[in-house]
């Protein structure tokens, strides 16, 4: 059972009225008492049911949870609850293997980040993660993220990462491919990894629109003391039509494709894009229909398209299917054309 921040806020609440021998706690009491809490912690007036309340006594007293031992007193026909004994607390209590599991994950997670230059001080925090829940040091790790601790430019990270946080314009040496240094400033406002690079997408103090630049293209940042420009996109929203990083100046389109069964199968479990439909269309020839509902026409979905070959067709809409088929003739005038 996976704990979220209310349920811990509620557990904690819970553990301290169990506690307090010189109260009585109905249930009433318990649920206004985790009602106050969570306000108290978050802010907002969320409400506790009586039905979570029990669910969440019945997990306290799980094998799972803290095996607690609470007692249910009857005062004529209600019920109080109270520890039977006074100096037990979920607090005090050692790791359950499914919480020692949890953690292991956590640790795992924080790994990740192993070989980004100044983020040393998460392979020290999930150290002491490790010896803190009687992990013990031999604990090999069972899941790779891709990850290139070599990419350059994964030294600007933490800055960028930190001014992004303290709203500081960044002044970037930014070396585009095929192009000459140019120096840039640009209020950052999210990072974001894709094809395993690192992009910063931030607002330029001289363009209108927002702008993305790769960290291995970054010759050098640094923070200044100019205006930051405030930004409240919702960057979720923001790239759920994209495929990559790059935003076209074009509504998004709806794409059409026909699927051969050899590759149908990897794209039905793993999608092109969020907006693919979930069940693809068996044709008369065999072949599947494909609908993406909503995407930019960006560089990143030609290129994940073309990776498929001639697995996979685009019959709509034209303006697509035209620019695919000049690529296509350009591929062939390179590996066709005798020199």
């Amino acid at each position: 059972m996976p704990i979220n921040k209310n349920a811990l806020i509620r557990y904690k609440t819970l553990d301290k009225c169990f506690s307090n021998w010189s109260k009585r706690y109905y249930l009433l009491d318990l649920i206004e008492e985790c009602t106050i809490a969570i306000l108290d912690y978050t802010g907002k007036d969320s409400g506790v049911s009586r039905r979570q309340i029990l669910d969440d006594i019945k997990y306290m007293e799980d094998r799972l949870g803290w095996q607690i031992p609470l007692e249910r007193h009857h005062d004529g026909h209600k019920v109080y609850y109270r520890y039977s004994d006074r100096d037990f607390s979920i607090n005090k209590q050692p790791f359950n293997q499914e919480k020692i599991n949890q953690i292991h994950d956590a640790i795992m997670l924080l790994n990740r980040f192993d070989g980004i230059p100044q983020f040393d001080w998460l392979n020290e925090l999930a150290n002491r993660m490790e010896v803190t829940s009687h992990l013990g040091t031999n604990v090999g790790s069972v899941v790779s993220f891709q990850h290139n601790p070599y990419l350059k430019g994964l030294e600007h990270f933490k800055l960028i990462f930190y001014s992004i946080i303290n709203k500081r314009v960044l002044r970037l040496s930014y070396t585009p491919f095929g192009r000459e240094q140019r120096t840039i400033l640009v209020s950052p406002y999210y990072i974001k990894q894709y094809s395993n690079r690192w992009f910063v997408v931030g607002k330029r103090d001289d363009f209108n629109r927002l702008s993305n630049f790769a960290l291995d293209r970054i010759d050098s940042v640094e923070e200044t003391a100019g205006d930051y420009e405030q930004s409240n996109i919702n960057f979720e929203e923001y790239f759920s039509d994209i495929v990559g990083v790059s935003m076209v100046d074009k509504p998004s389109i709806r794409v059409v494709l026909k699927v051969n069964k050899k590759s149908i199968g990897y794209i039905t479990t793993k999608p092109i894009h969020e907006s693919q439909q979930a069940n693809p269309t068996l044709l008369e020839d065999g072949t599947w229909q494909v609908i993406l509902n909503s995407v930019q026409s960006n560089y990143e979905l030609k290129s994940l398209l073309l990776s498929f070959g001639n697995e996979i067709e685009i019959v709509a809409p034209e303006s697509l299917r035209d620019e695919m088929k000049e690529i296509i003739e350009s591929m062939y005038g390179i590996y066709f054309t005798k020199s």
